[in-house]
């Protein structure tokens, strides 16, 4: 499953997170996605990697909403990697 379940909010706006990924070097990591739908119909999206990367694919979001995001993955990405360590059993 690509995207899991991390977080659901009042506005509409869902945080989920990949299945674990490797580099090329080895290194573990995680896509954390930001989705919410918007008035035109469609969604706004942004995701980004953890551990460290910089927002990509962003549509729709300002940035301070960008930084607001930044925050959440600096105090929450860590669980959603060990959720997704734990799922892949290793």
């Amino acid at each position: 499953m690509e995207h899991n379940p991390l977080l659901s909010f009042e506005d509409g706006l869902e945080v989920t997170y990949s299945d674990l990924k490797h580099h090329e070097n080895g290194e573990a990591y995680i896509t954390i996605y930001f989705e919410r739908p918007n008035a035109t119909g469609f969604f706004d999206s942004a995701r980004i990697n953890f551990p460290g990367a910089d927002f990509k694919d962003v549509k729709g979001f300002t940035t301070e909403d960008l930084e607001a995001f930044r925050e959440y993955v600096n105090r929450s990405g860590h669980t959603a990697f060990a959720f997704a360590k734990e799922d892949s059993h290793t």
